[in-house]
């Protein structure tokens, strides 16, 4: 049972990292609702000790989007996490980019963990954020590490947010 707690709590850390995942299409029309999921990985990685690091998206992330931006693509993302740890929440910036129907879209995004109760079985953490063209939330569950016998140095993050 402890052990699940620290993984839950880990995991709400390690949403930090996770994600930046809002986009912001250069020039679409508002009225546009997007789903994506990516699966970054965490450097150093999340322990018990606060920590300052980067998040890379290695590609094969997916966006989908219903509205005036409309179809499916690809998603990536990169940025920086602070102050995480496996049982306190953080703050990131990210810029994630995706590209449907051969267009390519961005944003620099801010990310707040843990303001929001997660949505099992999405994640164990969830994440709002927002840029100047994009608002969403993300829920985040490590892939690798498990913030007891290792720190956290992969996530998966799936969520959706809408175009302003």
């Amino acid at each position: 049972m402890l052990r699940k707690a620290v993984l839950i709590t880990a995991t709400m850390t390690l949403a930090l990292g996770a994600v930046g995942i809002g986009i912001t299409p250069s020039g679409a029309d508002s009225g546009s609702q997007c789903t994506f999921q990516h699966v970054p990985n965490l450097n150093p990685g999340l322990s018990y000790k606060p920590s300052n690091g980067n998040f890379i998206d290695p590609g094969g992330g997916t966006a989908e989007c219903k509205g005036a931006v409309n179809g499916s693509g690809s998603y990536t993302d990169s940025g920086t996490y602070s102050n995480a740890t496996c049982q306190s929440g953080g703050t990131a910036e990210g810029t994630p980019t995706f590209t449907i129907n051969g267009e390519t879209f961005t944003d620099h995004v801010k990310i707040v963990f843990g303001k929001e109760p997660p949505h099992f079985p999405n994640g164990f953490v969830r994440a709002t954020f927002e840029g100047e063209k994009v608002k969403g939330t993300i829920d985040l569950t490590p892939t690798k590490g498990d913030c007891i016998d290792s720190p956290v140095t992969q996530i998966k993050g799936v969520g959706e947010f809408d175009i302003k």
